[in-house]
């Protein structure tokens, strides 16, 4: 314990990184969820709710309400990929602090005697 009942903190290196790289799929599989699951629902043409549909507005009602699922589908992709951005970048940031820590304790460690 070098005299110090401390014992500090690890961060594993790769640890930010790794964790970019498990949620990158997940990130792509929900921003193309919308387009292969919604969309193709998303119109409903000829007799999909009848005549009746088209005239009360049900039909057009419904495509607008699967568009927007399908915005919001992509959105949730989009968003998963800024999550993995900011690990990525998270990892950036502690290398540059942990090296400037590392310059100062060398600094401090040349004025001891």
């Amino acid at each position: 314990m070098n005299g110090t009942p401390h014992q500090g903190f690890h961060v594993g290196e790769d640890a930010y990184e790794n964790y970019a790289r498990q949620i990158d799929p997940a990130g792509e599989d929900i921003r193309g969820a919308g387009a292969k699951h919604l969309d193709p629902h998303a119109d409903v043409d000829g007799d999909g709710f009848s005549a009746l549909g088209q005239e009360t507005g049900f039909s057009s009602a419904y495509a607008s309400r699967m568009r927007g699922i399908s915005e919001r589908v992509a959105r949730l992709g989009g968003q998963w990929q800024q999550m993995g951005d900011a690990a990525r970048q998270t990892a950036v940031n502690y290398q540059v602090v942990e090296g400037d820590q590392g310059d100062i304790m060398r600094s401090i460690g040349k004025d001891l005697p």
